[in-house]
């Protein structure tokens, strides 16, 4: 059930022809915010870049759940998705060189 819920918050938040104002997109809008973790592992696994870069240009999570969005990339063997959110993790965060001195 809650998958049906999320998508259909899916659709109609990127539905270029829902009224922007109306409650029901405010509604949808609210609830991708509170599910950001399902809503992007349902966009990685469809592969949908380009509507992982407007959630991630609403500024709904970082870093740790970056490096979580990478896991289940990798996990679900979804290339183009992995390389968007390594690229995404390189621009906003860097990577960090491990120290190995003794």
């Amino acid at each position: 059930m809650k998958d049906v819920k999320l998508n259909h918050a899916l659709e109609l938040y990127f539905d270029e022809t829902a009224e922007k104002q109306s409650r029901e997109y405010f509604e949808a809008e609210k609830y991708l915010k509170m599910r950001i973790r399902p809503a992007m592992e349902m966009l990685i696994q469809l592969e949908d870049t380009e509507k992982m870069e407007v959630l991630e240009n609403n500024g709904w999570f970082g870093e740790k759940e970056l490096e979580s969005f990478i896991k289940t990339a990798q996990e679900k063997d979804k290339p183009r998705s992995l390389i968007w959110l390594l690229h995404l993790k390189n621009r906003k965060y860097g990577y960090r060189d491990k120290d190995f001195t003794l």
